[in-house]
């Protein structure tokens, strides 16, 4: 469009058409940005959407902890398992050495027997036997030791030959030891005052006092607290310090064969 005219209105028109071409320019430019800014959004939509959340694969905390409190309290009961088996496995082996060394002693002290033919009510056993030195009566063995001790290594010497110090049962049994021991001796019995304040049998066959063979005002003294057989004018019992050295007599059972 030709403005005419004036220079006034030609300066005018020139005016008007670059405000025309500058508003045109403002538009286009406008638009642009509006369509880059509609792409742009379009484009980034996809990867801006919001991610579906992981499922959660490792347990929670406390589950965890208790796994781990049980895995320790196995151990801990596994490593208990195992001190119990070793020492189960000493313990066992220290045993049988010991039965061992005890069935040697025995079979070394018994390995010469005395013994002689009996009818026997035992099934399958016709012999009696005692250790050689020993003296036989009634189902017992008897053994005379002349050497001097005090009443406790008295007995261990007994037990170390399967017997303890001798035990009266009867009249008869009496008379056959009075029979064997000799008058210038004394000899620990089995009867001591060391448990419960009464006299005791080693054995723990009960005391009959209708079956006891004192001397006449014997037991004297509450001190004297073991027993030996001596002879005054007849054989006896009498109480005395149980660390004096005496003879003593050792009982144990027949062996049948």
């Amino acid at each position: 469009m030709g403005y005419g005219g004036s220079p006034q209105c030609r300066e005018l028109g020139t005016f008007l058409k670059s405000r025309a071409s500058l508003l045109n320019m403002t538009t286009e430019i406008t638009y642009a940005e509006v369509r880059f800014k509609n792409k742009a959004q379009s484009s980034a939509a996809p990867s801006q959407a919001p991610a579906a959340p992981k499922e959660k694969t490792s347990p929670p905390p406390s589950n965890s902890r208790c796994l781990k409190l049980l895995v320790a309290v196995l151990l801990i009961l596994l490593l208990l398992a195992i001190s119990f088996l070793l020492a189960f496995i000493i313990f066992f082996q220290k045993y049988s050495k010991l039965v061992q060394e005890e069935e040697f002693i025995q079979d070394l002290t018994h390995t010469m027997l005395e013994c002689k033919k009996e009818n026997l009510t035992k099934e399958g056993k016709s012999w009696s036997c005692c250790p050689k030195n020993w003296k036989p009566f009634g189902s017992n063995c008897y053994f005379f030791n002349t050497e001097e001790k005090n009443w406790r290594d008295s007995e261990k010497n007994c037990t170390g030959m399967q017997a303890h110090l001798l035990v009266v049962d009867s009249k008869e049994e009496q008379e056959f030891i009075n029979k064997n021991v000799i008058k210038k001796h004394a000899y620990y019995l089995g009867l001591s005052y060391f448990k419960n304040g009464h006299w005791e049998w080693v054995n723990e066959t009960p005391y009959n006092h209708s079956a006891t063979f004192w001397h006449p005002g014997e037991p004297s003294n509450g001190n004297e607290h073991c027993v030996i057989l001596n002879f005054r004018q007849q054989w006896g019992w009498n109480d005395i310090p149980c660390d004096h050295r005496q003879y003593s007599i050792c009982e144990m059972l027949m062996i049948y064969l």
